[in-house]
Formats: C-alpha cells, sequence, structure tokens
C-alpha cells in the first residue's frame, strides 16, 4: 500500500511539473493574442473584451467537442500550431479574417515542448475570465482597460517578443514591465496616496530625474511620451489607482 501511494505521489507530481511547464510555454508563445485582453467593445449595451485571437478557453472547448480524447486533442494542437492552414482552422472564414492566420510556432518549440503545451491545454481551466464569466469581466474592468490599454499596454504589457540567454526565456517590452513599474514604486512611496500622486506626476511630464530607472535603462527604452492633455485629472486619478490595485 505504502508503494502505491509513493507511485500515485510520483505521478501526481510529474503532472504538477508539466502543467508547469505548458503553461511558462503558453505565456510566452500563446497569451498575447489567445488570453491578454486589448480593450472592450460595447455593442447594443453588451460589453465584450477583445483578443488578438479566439480566447484560449474557447478554443480548448471547441476542440474537445471536435476530439474523442486527449491524444487526438495532443495530435490536432501539435500539427495545427506548426503547420497551421485554413483547412485546419477550427473557425470560419470570416473568423480567419478578422484574426489572420496564426503564424507557424514550427522551430520556435521542440516536440517534447510542443506536447507539453498541448497537453496544458487540454487540462486548461481559466480560473480568472471564462467565457460564461466574459461579460462581467468586461464590465467590471471597463474603465481600466479603456484607460491602460489604450494608452499604456502597448509599451507595458503587450510581448514584442521573445530574448534567449543563456538558457533563460525571456519576454521582450516595450518599455519595464507594468508589474514591475509598480512593485518599484510602491517600494519607493509610503501609502496609495503618494503612489497615486507619482504616477499623476510621472505621466503628464516624464523626465529623467523622477524616473525610477537608470541612465542605462532609459537609453534602452527611451523617455515615456508625456500623457498631458490625453487623459482629465480624474481619468490620470483612475489609471493610477487601478495600477496600485491590480498590481
Amino acid at each position: 500500500m505504502k508503494f502505491k501511494k509513493i507511485i500515485m505521489a510520483s505521478v501526481l507530481l510529474t503532472s504538477m511539473v508539466q502543467a508547469d511547464v505548458g503553461e511558462v510555454l503558453f505565456n510566452t508563445n500563446c497569451s498575447s493574442c489567445h488570453s491578454e485582453i486589448l480593450g472592450v467593445d460595447e455593442i447594443n449595451g453588451k460589453m465584450t473584451n477583445i483578443y488578438n485571437a479566439p480566447h484560449v478557453a474557447d478554443v480548448v472547448k471547441l476542440l474537445r467537442d471536435e476530439t474523442k480524447n486527449e491524444a487526438e486533442f495532443v495530435s490536432f494542437v501539435k500539427d495545427y500550431i506548426n503547420m497551421p492552414s485554413k483547412r485546419k482552422s477550427l473557425y470560419s472564414k470570416k473568423a480567419i479574417k478578422e484574426f489572420g492566420l496564426m503564424p507557424s510556432l514550427n522551430g520556435v518549440l521542440t516536440d517534447k515542448e510542443s506536447t507539453q503545451l498541448a497537453q496544458y491545454l487540454y487540462l486548461y481551466q481559466d480560473k480568472n475570465s471564462t467565457i460564461a464569466s466574459s461579460k462581467t469581466t468586461a464590465i467590471n474592468t471597463k474603465q481600466e482597460l479603456s484607460l491602460f490599454s489604450k494608452h499604456c499596454a502597448s509599451c507595458h504589457a503587450e510581448v514584442l517578443g521573445v530574448n534567449e540567454i543563456n538558457g533563460i526565456t525571456t519576454n521582450i517590452y516595450g518599455a519595464p514591465h507594468v508589474q514591475e513599474v509598480v512593485k518599484t514604486l510602491k517600494l519607493h512611496t509610503n501609502t496609495k496616496e503618494e503612489f497615486v500622486s507619482f504616477i499623476k506626476d510621472y505621466i503628464n511630464m516624464p523626465s529623467k530625474r523622477k524616473s525610477l530607472y537608470g541612465k542605462k535603462a532609459i537609453k534602452k527604452f527611451g523617455l515615456m511620451p508625456s500623457l498631458n492633455g490625453i487623459l482629465t485629472d480624474k481619468e490620470s486619478t483612475q489609471l493610477a489607482n487601478d495600477l496600485y490595485n491590480k498590481y
């Protein structure tokens, strides 16, 4: 009985490790299109999140309905991400016209990595933003998305590429990532009010003197453009509060 428990624990640990690897692969290669919210669309009073491609939860649900088992699901994903085509697509011509055909990951992932990614997708459960709750999510985050996504995300959140040095893979952004910026600023401020005040002042009048980062970072990314006159005082306060509360 003890031996059986050890085997079961080993299998569970292996599954958890594979899931972690799969999640890293997804976040590095897929999330910028299939899960990161670009904005909110309002049509006839209904709010929906905007993505660069069908949401991962939608894709997984559709493919699981179209395949008989995990092996068939994994096989399809591996084949499609390496050689995407309109013929294989789960979606109609209209969707392909709207989103375009996804770029191939052939040569980007090893066979083992593509398997791990597919297995992760098969077991995927998005706890934060399911299809059923996407309308509620959109409503609750409309103000934040309409400000951060419109004015900040393209530099501070959207992945431009991937850099691999000494076997370590890191995402490339147009400016320091929003989570890093907020964490650094929270360490340099004593209260939420001080945090909000700094953000409002800096986004309106950016300067090297005020910057949280050194000359090397400014040389790499450049000094951010001013949002003075683009956001109202109320909007800049809302944006700063959202950043403090979310990150």
